[in-house]
């Protein structure tokens, strides 16, 4: 079973337990998933995050029985899993332009897709789309360390370039590992939101273990893990790194038989003699943590 076959059992189980409290939390703990890995799956074959899919699923389950049953609609508000009618009737109008009873009465229609045609959906989208497309090799790498600038992004994504601009203006004063290689640093670990996204980004280097660093530097231990490793080409004059995480996250994991290993909440881009963001037949690589679905 790939993550595609276990996604769409998620999505029968959303629709058998809708009036119940669901959580990307619960849903992850049910079919096996780290939270984070789960979260990454779900967003890419449904486009919405979890809680947004959950509220429209419940919302256009309610406009189904609406115009296709006599229940009340404290009845059907209940049943879909909203806790207070009011709260049903807002977001309903929030939604469709009109109030429950509104929509009953003129029988509106809306787009109503069942299970087996959002997962075929999803695959009619990437096959249309045409996405950047590269299998991986797989590397195991020992723990080691990197040193360098990190911001959170809910600052907004600018913080990136930010980590960048900081540690090129001070790499002299860190005692490198090695003067060719530097990592955009992904940081799942702490502090991430999923909705909005939010995270952890370092601009850095690789440093010894007990390196002394210079005031505002930061240290993160990287852990042993296996790689899934994506060589991209260009230098992402054209979004080619964009592009290359988009494909490995919407259109490789759903359709692999590989997770995000568990003990890992990160990924990484690294950089070295290959790159010159001056040259179009530039490259860099992107380092995703994964094991076998299964796998312990």
């Amino acid at each position: 079973m790939n993550n595609l076959q276990l996604i769409e059992k998620v999505l029968y189980y959303i629709d058998e337990y809708i009036y119940e409290e669901l959580t990307y939390e619960r849903l992850a703990e049910v079919f096996g998933y780290s939270a984070f890995h789960f979260h990454k799956i779900f967003t890419s074959v449904t486009e919405l995050s979890i809680t947004e899919y959950i509220r429209k699923r419940r919302l256009t389950m309610a406009h189904k029985k609406l115009c296709e049953t006599t229940e009340t609609a404290a009845d059907i508000c209940y049943s879909v899993g909203f806790n207070s009618i009011q709260t049903f009737n807002r977001v309903f109008k929030d939604t469709f332009g009109m109030q429950p009873l509104v929509a009953r009465e003129k029988q509106a229609k809306i787009t109503y897709r069942s299970v087996e045609e959002i997962v075929i959906g999803y695959l009619k989208h990437v096959a249309i789309e045409g996405v950047f497309s590269t299998e991986p090799r797989f590397e195991e790498k020992e723990e080691f360390v990197i040193a360098g600038y990190r911001k959170h992004t809910r600052e907004g994504f600018d913080v990136i370039g930010e980590s960048w601009f900081d540690l090129k203006s001070n790499l002299d004063a860190i005692e490198r590992k090695n003067a060719h290689t530097m990592y955009g640093f992904e940081d799942y670990s702490e502090e991430f939101c999923s909705e909005p996204l939010a995270f952890y980004y370092m601009a850095g280097v690789e440093v010894d273990m007990n390196a002394t660093l210079p005031e505002g530097v930061y240290r993160k231990v990287v852990p042993k893990a296996k790689y899934a490793v994506f060589t991209v080409n260009g230098n992402n004059a054209r979004g080619e790194i964009w592009k290359a995480f988009r494909y490995i996250y919407f259109v490789w994991l759903p359709n692999s038989e590989y997770c995000i290993d568990g003990n890992t909440a990160f990924d990484f881009e690294y950089y070295d003699e290959r790159w010159d963001c001056q040259l179009g037949a530039a490259q860099m690589e992107i380092y995703i943590p994964v094991k076998k679905m299964g796998e312990r």
